[in-house]
Protein backbone atom coordinates (compact mmCIF):
# COMPACT_ATOMS: atom_id res chain seq x y z
CA UNK A 1 0.00 0.00 0.00
CA UNK A 2 1.34 3.44 -0.92
CA UNK A 3 2.11 6.13 1.61
CA UNK A 4 -0.26 9.06 1.83
CA UNK A 5 0.41 11.97 -0.52
CA UNK A 6 1.10 15.47 0.86
CA UNK A 7 -2.37 16.60 -0.29
CA UNK A 8 -3.99 13.65 1.52
CA UNK A 9 -2.02 14.52 4.67
CA UNK A 10 -3.27 18.11 4.37
CA UNK A 11 -6.86 16.86 4.04
CA UNK A 12 -6.50 14.72 7.17
CA UNK A 13 -4.84 17.59 9.05
CA UNK A 14 -7.80 19.85 8.17
CA UNK A 15 -10.31 17.17 9.19
CA UNK A 16 -8.52 16.62 12.50
CA UNK A 17 -8.44 20.38 13.14
CA UNK A 18 -12.21 20.60 12.48
CA UNK A 19 -12.89 17.61 14.73
CA UNK A 20 -10.71 19.05 17.49
CA UNK A 21 -12.59 22.38 17.43
CA UNK A 22 -15.94 20.56 17.50
CA UNK A 23 -14.88 18.34 20.42
CA UNK A 24 -13.54 21.28 22.42
CA UNK A 25 -16.83 23.11 21.94
CA UNK A 26 -18.83 20.01 22.95
CA UNK A 27 -16.68 19.44 26.04
CA UNK A 28 -17.04 23.05 27.18
CA UNK A 29 -20.80 22.89 26.61
CA UNK A 30 -21.28 19.61 28.49
CA UNK A 31 -19.14 20.73 31.42
CA UNK A 32 -21.03 24.03 31.66
CA UNK A 33 -24.33 22.17 31.46
CA UNK A 34 -23.23 19.73 34.17
CA UNK A 35 -22.19 22.62 36.42
CA UNK A 36 -25.54 24.37 35.96
CA UNK A 37 -27.48 21.16 36.58
CA UNK A 38 -25.55 20.51 39.77
CA UNK A 39 -26.68 23.89 41.06
CA UNK A 40 -30.25 23.53 39.79
CA UNK A 41 -31.60 20.92 42.23
CA UNK A 42 -30.84 23.11 45.23
CA UNK A 43 -31.59 26.43 43.51
CA UNK A 44 -35.09 25.56 42.35
CA UNK A 45 -38.04 23.96 44.02
CA UNK A 46 -37.89 20.26 43.26
CA UNK A 47 -41.30 18.64 43.58
CA UNK A 48 -40.02 15.24 44.66
CA UNK A 49 -36.90 13.16 45.13
CA UNK A 50 -37.37 11.65 41.68
CA UNK A 51 -37.00 15.07 40.05
CA UNK A 52 -33.79 15.71 41.94
CA UNK A 53 -32.46 12.26 41.06
CA UNK A 54 -33.31 12.87 37.39
CA UNK A 55 -31.42 16.17 37.40
CA UNK A 56 -28.42 14.51 39.06
CA UNK A 57 -28.50 11.65 36.53
CA UNK A 58 -28.58 14.15 33.66
CA UNK A 59 -25.57 15.89 35.16
CA UNK A 60 -23.77 12.56 35.41
CA UNK A 61 -24.62 11.77 31.79
CA UNK A 62 -23.24 15.14 30.67
CA UNK A 63 -20.00 14.36 32.49
CA UNK A 64 -19.82 10.88 30.95
CA UNK A 65 -20.29 12.33 27.47
CA UNK A 66 -17.66 14.99 28.18
CA UNK A 67 -15.29 12.26 29.39
CA UNK A 68 -15.80 10.31 26.15
CA UNK A 69 -15.22 13.47 24.14
CA UNK A 70 -12.03 14.20 26.09
CA UNK A 71 -10.77 10.71 25.24
CA UNK A 72 -11.50 11.31 21.55
CA UNK A 73 -9.85 14.75 21.75
CA UNK A 74 -6.68 13.11 23.06
CA UNK A 75 -6.75 10.66 20.13
CA UNK A 76 -7.18 13.54 17.67
CA UNK A 77 -4.28 15.45 19.24
CA UNK A 78 -2.13 12.31 19.06
CA UNK A 79 -3.00 11.98 15.35
CA UNK A 80 -1.98 15.60 14.80
CA UNK A 81 1.33 14.84 16.51
CA UNK A 82 1.83 11.81 14.24
CA UNK A 83 1.31 14.07 11.22
CA UNK A 84 3.95 16.46 12.53
CA UNK A 85 6.34 13.57 13.20
CA UNK A 86 5.72 11.97 9.79
CA UNK A 87 4.15 8.83 11.29
CA UNK A 88 0.50 9.47 10.43
CA UNK A 89 -1.24 6.57 8.72
CA UNK A 90 1.34 3.98 9.76
CA UNK A 91 0.16 1.05 11.91
CA UNK A 92 1.79 1.07 15.35
CA UNK A 93 1.81 -2.74 15.44
CA UNK A 94 2.98 -3.91 12.02
CA UNK A 95 4.39 -0.71 10.49
CA UNK A 96 2.25 -1.04 7.35
CA UNK A 97 0.25 1.81 5.88
CA UNK A 98 -3.30 2.10 7.26
CA UNK A 99 -5.87 2.00 4.45
CA UNK A 100 -7.00 5.44 3.33
CA UNK A 101 -10.64 4.34 3.64
CA UNK A 102 -10.07 3.47 7.30
CA UNK A 103 -8.40 6.82 7.94
CA UNK A 104 -11.27 8.65 6.25
CA UNK A 105 -13.73 6.87 8.55
CA UNK A 106 -11.52 7.17 11.64
CA UNK A 107 -8.68 9.70 11.13
CA UNK A 108 -7.16 9.04 14.55
CA UNK A 109 -6.73 5.30 13.85
CA UNK A 110 -3.38 3.93 15.03
CA UNK A 111 -3.75 0.40 13.66
CA UNK A 112 -4.53 -1.12 10.29
CA UNK A 113 -7.74 -3.14 10.10
CA UNK A 114 -5.96 -6.49 10.46
CA UNK A 115 -4.03 -5.45 13.58
CA UNK A 116 -7.11 -3.77 15.11
CA UNK A 117 -9.15 -6.94 14.55
CA UNK A 118 -6.39 -9.02 16.13
CA UNK A 119 -6.25 -6.69 19.14
CA UNK A 120 -10.02 -6.89 19.59
CA UNK A 121 -9.94 -10.67 19.23
CA UNK A 122 -7.23 -11.00 21.90
CA UNK A 123 -9.11 -8.60 24.14
CA UNK A 124 -12.32 -10.62 23.75
CA UNK A 125 -10.48 -13.84 24.58
CA UNK A 126 -8.90 -12.27 27.64
CA UNK A 127 -12.25 -10.86 28.80
CA UNK A 128 -14.01 -14.20 28.35
CA UNK A 129 -11.41 -15.88 30.59
CA UNK A 130 -12.13 -13.49 33.46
Amino acid sequence: MEALSPSQIDEFRAELTRRKAHLMSEIESKLAQARSERVAPDAVSVTDGGDKALLEAASGLDLAIASRDIEELRAVEAAEARITEGRFGVCVDCGEQIATERLRAYPSAVRCTDCQNELEHRSALHTSKL
